[in-house]
């Protein structure tokens, strides 16, 4: 088999170029910024979670020993924990823990939907391209016999810009996007595995809410009561 048959620099411009623009076209700002966002984490190292426990095992240790009072900020180098330990110390609750770590994951959750968006647009402008650089080669046929090479070239460009699209879209595109999907539902359970193992550490140590102090009855005076 010759695989340089397979080789078309024109078709693979066309299929490439068409689809590129018309994500861009078709895609906010934002969308845009989360999509690449989401390519970069894919090639970043994943969160561990056994890594950023040990990372606050001894913070949370040193919390259970001297207090919320008394205890520091925790050191971590992921962002996110830092800022959700912080509100933790902050409020001395439990329930500022566990809502930090919420709008931590609805904003992750959010930025993924952005993310998805133009990389499925691209998933479904491919094979439109592909089919669009087919029509195109078709159209540069040469019928006249004298010209059998520069045909049959055509229409090996018109089969091959297909092929170009369809594997753009199911071998490239729709993967990457399950894979954005699969990397932040594996980080959601890790994440959420740690703040359930720190509510568990610290549920004798920090009260689940703050404590609201009652307030005082209310004096009846003689007036009132005749009234």
């Amino acid at each position: 088999m010759d695989f340089t048959a397979l080789l078309d620099g024109p078709g693979a411009a066309i299929v490439l170029g068409g689809t590129c623009l018309a994500t861009l076209v078709g895609s906010g700002r934002r969308e845009l910024s989360s999509a690449l966002g989401g390519l970069w984490h894919l090639v970043g190292r994943p969160f561990d979670y056994e890594r950023a426990r040990a990372e606050i095992a001894r913070d949370v240790e040193m919390l259970k020993v001297d207090g919320v009072l008394r205890s520091r900020p925790f050191r971590s180098s992921d962002r996110e924990i830092a800022s959700v330990t912080d509100a933790l110390i902050h409020d001395r609750s439990l329930a500022s823990l566990i809502d930090a770590h919420e709008r931590f994951k609805r904003q992750r959750t959010h930025s993924r939907k952005l993310a998805l968006r133009p990389i499925r647009l691209a998933a479904e402008m491919a094979p439109v391209f592909g089919m669009a650089g087919t029509l195109f080669a078709l159209s540069q046929l040469n019928y006249d016999a004298a010209a059998g090479g520069a045909m049959m070239g055509g229409i090996g460009m018109a089969i091959v810009t297909t092929l170009y699209g369809l594997m753009l879209a199911h071998l490239v595109l729709h993967p990457v996007a399950s894979m954005i999907e699969r990397r932040g539902a594996a980080e959601e359970e890790a994440r959420q595995l740690l703040i359930d193992w720190m509510a568990r550490q610290l549920a004798g140590t920090v009260p689940p809410a703050r404590a609201v102090s009652p307030a005082p009855p209310k004096t009846v005076t003689r007036l009132e009561r005749v009234v």
